[in-house]
């Protein structure tokens, strides 16, 4: 059987190779052996599999569709040591690879990087045919380290190396939202399952932002400087890596103190081993040559439904923002606002695509007015404090300033004097010509009727008069009505809501309420898989002129 190494090179394998299930002396000689070591050595007997084998895809595409959890073509490996016990015969959790029966050193370290390119969470990969023994590391550059006669790996050892020179951007990869998708859940499950540090949900969201903000300095840095080791990279040791990340954190606080506006934080409250895997993970990708909403989608991991479900925040996806902004035609004539901007997709959107408008137009000033345009006329507010960092970080990625992302809350305006004094000034009423989001919403998610009175919201009355009293009503609709304050005449609003606010009878008076107000431009259906694992209710994307 041939197969071709990762070098390029030819290895033929004899029927020692790749296929064939482990029998006979070595199981009885080497493999088992092994097992009763490892376990002597401190890991836990459930944590290895051997019986059935665990089997590597062959190909890429093999790879791709055992992640779908489809068949796929393998090859049987003579054993795996998993993370923990928990998570044995999940690809997701392989650390260590096995292999005991190839002839001799040489094609069995040629097998463990075939294996380790196949699987990719997997760590290290190790050889014996019962006298001498190899290594074979995964770097986190992607190349490998061998290390000869070190023995069996042993509980508590640090498996993610650094490569063996500097990274410089030149290395770096780029980023595909599955990949991102996929290093982003893993994080998640390292920091959650193990971090002793943060134990808070949002503190660990947080932490993670703060971390990918270091790694895209790091990147823009590079950029510029190619032939520089980048700062975001592992070091020799756990304890290392976070105390240079720790660096990293101060200096970009220092170089961006628009980002962390709102925060007091000084340093990265993760313990050392969930930044070392962090940084392995990251090291190697390039995440300047994302597109935003892939970003932010990735980030959605993040947002898993323990943290944001009850807030009624969805993650809107990137097909349904760039057609949203397509439609809303916006004009470096345009002052723009998202009043519940979540993670930034239809800012960032809007300024890519007058960037693109730009770049088509050819004039020498093009692109620095539509920078100029976004610092001036670009405008985003989230509660969340964590969704503003990011935003804030995304934007000044693609060159604006992202001075006007703002952390507060859009709807008690009551509030903004003492607790969110920037909105005042930001959210002046009738200043803005273009209106866009998607605004929380959900029978469950409602502004009490004493907050709308505080705050004069006619939608509250639901369609009465002047006299007719407050009720509590959904966010959703409130935040039409901010929307309304917001525009200026003939101001346009694009907006994602319910089906049900225009169809069923408990909203009968909500139509009423709108004619008086806007006129309705346009209805834009958004199939009900768009928001598949966030949202069931069914959602349109609407027009809006103000009369």
């Amino acid at each position: 059987m041939s197969t071709a190494s990762p070098s390029g090179n030819e290895t033929l394998f004899s029927k020692d190779g790749p296929g064939r299930t482990l029998s006979g002396p070595e199981h009885q000689q080497v493999r088992l052996p092994a097992i009763e070591k490892l376990v002597t050595l401190g890991w836990k007997r459930e944590q290895l599999q051997w019986k059935p084998e665990w089997r590597v895809p062959k190909s890429p595409h093999d790879a791709a569709k055992r992640e779908t959890s489809s068949s796929f073509s393998g090859w049987p490996v003579d054993l795996v040591l998993f993370q923990d016990e928990d998570h044995i015969g999940s690809w997701e959790y392989v650390l260590v690879v096995f292999e005991f029966k190839a002839p001799n050193l040489m094609e069995g370290v040629s097998q463990l990087e075939i294996y380790l390119n196949r699987e990719p969470r997997a760590r290290m990969g190790y050889w014996t045919n019962g006298t001498e023994d190899i290594r074979v590391y995964r770097l986190a550059d992607g190349t490998f380290k061998h290390l000869r006669n070190h023995g069996l790996p042993q509980p508590g050892e640090n498996f993610s190396k650094p490569s063996e020179k500097p990274l410089t951007y030149g290395d770096l990869k780029p980023a595909e939202i599955n990949v991102l998708k996929s290093v982003f859940y893993r994080l998640l499950n390292v920091i959650v399952a193990r971090d002793s540090v943060s134990t808070r949900s949002e503190a660990r969201l947080n932490e993670i932002c703060n971390l990918l903000l270091i790694k895209m300095e790091s990147d823009t840095i590079g950029q510029d400087e190619p032939d520089r080791p980048l700062d975001f990279q592992l070091s020799a040791t756990e304890h290392a890596t976070a105390a240079n990340l720790d660096q990293q954190f101060k200096k970009l606080r220092s170089r961006r103190p628009q980002i962390f506006a709102d925060t007091m934080e000084e340093s990265i409250r993760l313990d050392d081993h969930s930044i070392h895997q962090a940084v392995y993970e990251l090291s190697g990708l390039d995440l300047l040559t994302v597109r935003p909403e892939a970003l932010s989608a990735a980030f959605q991991i993040f947002r898993t439904a323990n943290l944001k479900a009850g807030e009624g925040q969805y993650y809107t996806p990137s097909r349904v923002i760039e057609a949203a902004v397509s439609i809303m035609d916006i004009r470096v004539s345009d002052r723009v606002i998202d009043p519940a901007c979540g993670t930034g997709g239809f800012l960032s959107e809007a300024y890519l695509q007058l960037l693109e408008r730009a770049g088509r137009s050819q004039g020498p000033n093009a692109l620095a007015n539509a920078r100029t345009w976004a610092h001036r006329n670009l405008y985003g507010i989230d509660r969340d404090q964590i969704n503003v960092k990011l935003t804030r970080a995304i934007l000044m990625g693609l060159g604006d300033g992202s001075v006007n992302v703002i952390s507060g809350d859009s709807i008690r305006e009551d509030r903004w004097e003492k607790d969110y004094p920037k909105l005042g000034v930001a959210m002046d009423n009738a200043q803005f010509s273009v209106v866009i989001t998607n605004p929380p919403f959900g029978q469950n998610l409602k502004v009490s009727k004493s907050d709308s009175a505080r705050n004069k919201y006619t939608i509250a009355r639901k369609g009465g008069s002047e006299t007719d009293p407050y009720h509590d009503v959904e966010i959703g609709l409130v935040f039409i009505e901010r929307a309304f304050r917001l525009l200026e005449k003939g101001g346009r609003l694009g907006i994602v809501l319910p089906e049900t606010y225009f169809f069923s009878s408990s909203y009968s008076w909500f139509p009423k309420w709108l004619d008086c107000r806007f006129i309705l431009r346009g209805v834009v259906n958004i199939p009900m898989e768009a928001f598949q694992g966030f949202c069931r209710a069914k959602t349109n994307f609407y027009i809006f002129e103000k009369v």
